[in-house]
């Protein structure tokens, strides 16, 4: 059984599809809770995103109005999942229907399961570089190996720091606990790239370069900052 947590500040005008796709999913043990942060009680955001309670009885939507950040909003949202595993979908990405089915089968085996995806929008059908089966020996200074969308997490596991690009920090304290990771090679989430993207989002590379300062980590041979891949760090 699987709680998917969405958390929206910006993008609520792509939710029809995100949330659709979790609705076609032929895995059918989930839960979906949608945060709303950043804006005021009660927002047009807020009420869009609360119509979604009614498609589902598997949908709670809640008001954070009161919280900032989107790592403040996960931490906060955890509290309300009913399950052990914790599944990320950004508002503007979309799962392939059998996604939740095919990572499943893993979930007694790994701590943290991804799959790999394709662009669509401003950059489309893009397939991006990550390291796919046991990456559990994996050296992630290399590359952001999880794409967050298509993360499966142990939800004792699931903590964020506010640092614009928490989930490659969370994928690197778990590797160094010693935590187990997998990617399925199957290409399983569809990941948006438009001008409000983390893609386009400026001072991002800086910000790895720091993350791996502060994780001791350096990256090997003479790869520069744009031959690493970081287009899927985590949205706004």
């Amino acid at each position: 059984m699987i709680s998917i947590l969405m958390p929206i500040y910006n993008g609520i005008e792509f939710i029809e599809e995100s949330v659709s796709s979790i609705l076609r999913q032929t895995y059918d043990q989930w839960e979906l809770i949608i945060g709303i942060n950043g804006h005021p009680e009660n927002s047009d955001v807020y009420k869009i995103a609360k119509e979604y309670e009614k498609k589902s009885g598997n949908v709670r939507v809640f008001d954070f109005n009161k919280t900032k950040g989107k790592s403040h909003t996960l931490n906060a949202m955890i509290r309300f999942c009913k399950y052990d595993h914790i599944a990320l979908l950004d508002v503007d990405d979309i799962w392939h229907e059998d996604k939740l089915k095919i990572q499943s089968q893993l979930l007694n085996y790994f701590d943290v399961i991804g799959s790999n995806c394709v662009w669509f929008g401003d950059k489309p059908d893009v397939i991006p570089t990550i390291p796919v089966g046991d990456i559990s020996n994996y050296d992630f200074s290399l590359v952001n190996p999880i794409i967050n969308s298509s993360s499966i997490i142990r939800k004792n596991l699931c903590y964020w720091n506010e640092n614009g690009i928490e989930d490659y920090d969370l994928w690197l304290r778990l590797r160094k606990a010693g935590k187990k990771f997998f990617n399925f090679k199957d290409i399983l989430v569809k990941h948006r790239i438009h001008n409000t993207s983390a893609f386009n989002a400026k001072g991002n590379n800086n910000k790895v370069e720091d993350l791996l300062k502060n994780h001791n980590l350096v990256r090997e041979g003479n790869k520069t900052v744009n031959q690493i891949k970081y287009s899927h760090l985590t949205k706004k």
